[in-house]
């Protein structure tokens, strides 16, 4: 059980992920939330830096950010079951856990927000404290072993998004492991009672977002589409257009917060279709902060944070024909009940999560020492 009492004010360091500058939208749900509870734990008189890919903004002028240069690594969201693990000399990953390790001394606590084989292999090798907030669904094998097998050297030490999530690894029993979900800034999202007769989606155009499901029902609907996020594939989105080439689609970009807020909040619904299990869903609770419903597959993250008939509709997966019909529905919802469903999500509570996982991760007692050269050998 997690520690409830008062928190001691701490050094916290965090490690986003590798795979782009925080403020770029390659680190997806990493970097907003990152963004999101930094400033938060620095108000509140923690010490926080985060170790981060060179181009990285600030989160706040409080947040220290160490700026690492190197190559991304290969995406793990589109990766294969057996993808190999192997690192790069020149690897941002890499370099961004060296860093971790020449300044650990600095810091009461190291946390990674990640899905990394090296960030979980290296967890004992550190004086300091190092949890994991594991950042995706089960994808790649060898990550998996070794999450199970530091989880179970470390149990205390491993958090995740959401309780379905954590269903996704076999090995993990979801009532064991804390789920931080995550948290908006109500201040900044307004509620909008009469929306335009629009949808909108949003996500990283990437395979794994199922773009291709959102454009589908809004053909059939005959209701423009706007599409807002990070262009990771522009191949994937040029086919995505030749199938549908009559839906009145609108491309946004990767907005700021406050501009992505007035493009969704002016929608009826929200559509959510990703075609992989989504750990959390940022833009799920952000949509119901401005009031609008969110119509998504019923697995992963949203089938947690969307409340079935009342703050959105859930389907079952892939099914294109029931996400159709269940957009038709949308106007039997009372937008408020979203409103108020996203208030359940707040920084605030977010943040005492977070303080909570960093005291489990400090007070946790250090196992039986392992003899390390031979354990090492094992994993390969």
């Amino acid at each position: 059980m997690l520690n409830t009492t008062e928190p001691r004010r701490r050094r916290v360091l965090f490690l986003t992920s590798p795979a782009g500058p925080l403020g770029s939208g390659e680190g997806g749900g990493v970097e907003t939330n990152l963004m999101n509870l930094t400033p938060i734990l620095a108000r509140r008189g923690h010490t926080v830096a985060i170790v981060a890919p060179a181009g990285s903004v600030q989160p706040a002028p409080e947040v220290r950010v160490y700026q690492v240069e190197g190559r991304p690594p290969v995406y793990a969201t589109t990766a294969q079951r057996d993808q190999p693990v192997f690192c790069q000399p020149d690897g941002v990953l890499e370099r961004m856990w060296e860093t971790a390790l020449r300044v650990q001394d600095d810091y009461d606590v190291i946390i990674g927000i990640n899905y990394d084989w090296l960030a979980y292999y290296l967890t004992p090798f550190f004086r300091t404290p190092v949890g994991h907030v594991i950042s995706i669904a089960s994808t790649i094998d060898a990550v998996d072993e070794i999450i199970r097998q530091r989880f179970y050297e470390f149990p205390h030490r491993f958090a995740v998004n959401t309780c379905a999530q954590a269903r996704t690894f076999p090995f993990i029993d979801p009532c064991r492991m804390p789920a931080l979900y995550g948290g908006v800034d109500l201040r900044r999202y307004q509620f909008n009672a009469e929306p335009s007769n629009r949808l909108s989606w949003v996500a990283r155009v990437s395979p794994e977002k199922g773009l291709e499901d959102a454009l589908a029902v809004a053909q059939r609907l005959k209701m423009p589409l706007d599409v807002c996020g990070k262009m990771q594939h522009p191949e994937y989105w040029e086919a995505c257009l030749r199938r549908f080439p009559d839906v009145d689609v609108t491309y946004h970009g990767f907005l700021s917060q406050d501009e992505l807020h007035r493009v969704v909040r002016n929608s009826k619904a929200m559509l959510m279709t990703p075609h992989w299990v989504e750990a959390f869903g940022n833009t799920c609770i952000e949509a119901l902060a401005g009031g609008t419903p969110v119509v998504a597959y019923n697995e992963g993250g949203p089938s947690e944070l969307i409340e079935h008939g009342v703050s959105g509709l859930l389907v079952p997966p892939r099914d294109v024909d029931a996400l159709a019909e269940a957009v038709r529905q949308i106007d039997t919802l009372d937008r408020r009940a979203a409103r108020r469903r996203a208030e359940e999500f707040s920084l605030e509570r977010f943040a005492d999560r977070y303080e909570q996982f960093i005291e489990q991760v400090i007070g946790e007692e250090r196992p039986v020492p392992v003899d390390w050269q031979v354990h090492a050998l094992q994993l390969h």
